[in-house]
């Protein structure tokens, strides 16, 4: 049970602190070594001097987990801005790079709490405000951006996941001078023209620990596209031992 502003508990026609003790999820509090969340624990009691047999409406807000741990924040709640202002600030001191890529990817739950339904837009509105604020935490250094939240013919439509909307126009938040790091492969060709008819620069994320003749599918695709700087060797499983082979494949492209 997740409590914040805009993720209240309520038991109906009671009030907290007089009818019931303050509810909390210790468990839930408590992270693992890798930082995730624990799925399974008991339920959070609630403590009430009410008479027994009292029947009691409760509704409350949970996390949703995907792929052994992992959750999604929520990008209105305020918390959320003062996390993300703290790391920028301590990246730009520590290594001042001039450039950042964001981590918008596979968002796969967003919109449900009150803090997003306070913004009164859609899913793709919600996030394309956030994607300006934090474009704004890294403002004079070059944005990378991965494509999929912000590519209509991947995850910026409507029934994604357990996103609640429709996430169109979710790439309003992008800048023209944002670099998208493109990995859409099931329509590869249509995904490459949308981001180039708005302007922007890509760089084509190719391999994902598969054989790395995929690369040339890519490259085919991007042949005559404005636009496309770049190739990058993407691994998800720390694998390097494809990347001499992934080279001379792009190298052997470029020259055909």
């Amino acid at each position: 049970m997740l409590r914040r502003a805009g993720t209240p508990c309520v038991v109906e026609n009671h009030v907290e602190g007089r009818d019931y003790e303050f509810i909390h999820d210790p468990d839930l509090e408590r992270v693992r070594g890798n930082g995730a969340y624990s799925e399974w624990h008991e339920p959070p009691r609630i403590r009430t001097r009410l008479p027994d047999g009292t029947e009691l409406r409760v509704s409350w807000y949970h996390p949703v987990f995907f792929f052994g741990g992992n959750t999604t924040c929520c990008p209105s709640d305020p918390g959320t801005f003062a996390l993300l202002r703290e790391e920028a600030a301590r990246l730009r001191e520590l290594w001042g790079a001039s450039g950042h890529l964001l981590m918008h990817n596979e968002i796969r739950c967003l919109g449900w709490d009150a803090s997003c339904a306070a913004q009164g837009k859609t899913a793709g509105g919600v996030l394309a405000a956030h994607l300006r604020r934090c474009r704004s935490l890294l403002a004079g250094t070059q944005v990378y951006a991965w494509s999929d939240m912000f590519d209509p013919f991947h995850n910026a439509h409507a029934g994604y996941y357990l996103v609640r909307g429709d996430l169109a126009r979710s790439w309003e938040g992008l800048d023209r001078d944002a670099i998208i790091l493109n990995w859409n492969s099931e329509y590869r060709a249509q995904s490459l023209r949308f981001f180039s008819r708005r302007g922007q620069r890509q760089i084509i994320a190719g391999y994902y620990d598969g054989d790395p003749v995929g690369v040339l599918d890519a490259l085919a695709a991007a042949r005559g596209v404005p636009g496309v700087i770049g190739v990058m060797y993407t691994t998800w499983q720390g694998r390097y031992d494809d990347l001499e082979r992934f080279a001379q494949l792009v190298r052997g492209a470029g020259r055909d």
